[in-house]
């Protein structure tokens, strides 16, 4: 029995019929976007909102030049020695994150952000963003066109993309 007797496409057959698909495709058009000059307090508000839990950072141009995601405000909130001597941390005050957040308030973004070194642009292939997210263990990439940026995928836009192709095959 052939693979088309059971169902199922070639492959040769699926090929034909699909397009190499491209970033461009399968992006979120709208990502977050916060300014280098921007406070920890004003990201906190921004970040109860958004739906991928990062925002790209830009500069009074509006090119990328940082990230800022859940860890990178957690290492904000969290003493440098506890991540040195882990048994230390039983002996920090109960009260400590609280106080810390209120004395962040005020830190800009530039102190807070990871650079960004990882990009994707609109043209390129999805496997070749899969694969980046693989290799440098991220969930989300900015789609960038000539330093600004203009979308998002994440893992779940893949998984999505995904269960699209099994459920034309």
């Amino acid at each position: 029995m052939s693979q088309r007797d059971y169902g199922i496409k070639k492959l040769s057959d699926f090929y034909k019929e699909h397009k190499v698909m491209k970033i461009k495709d399968i992006m979120d058009p709208s990502p977050n976007l916060i300014r280098t000059s921007d406070t920890f307090e004003h990201l906190i508000k921004v970040l109860d909102a958004v739906k991928y839990h990062v925002v790209f950072v830009v500069d009074n141009e509006e090119k990328l030049v940082g990230i800022v995601t859940e860890g990178d405000i957690i290492k904000v909130l969290i003493p440098k020695y506890a991540s040195v001597d882990e048994s230390l941390i039983s002996v920090m005050d109960a009260n400590y994150f609280e106080r810390k957040c209120i004395a962040s308030k005020n830190l800009t973004i530039r102190e807070i952000m990871s650079k960004t070194t990882i990009i994707v642009s609109e043209e390129d292939t999805i496997i070749k963003a899969a694969a980046l997210m693989v290799v440098n263990r991220v969930h989300t990439l900015p789609v960038v066109k000539e330093g600004k940026v203009i979308g998002i995928v994440s893992r779940l836009t893949l998984i999505k993309h995904i269960t699209k192709i099994l459920s034309e095959c």
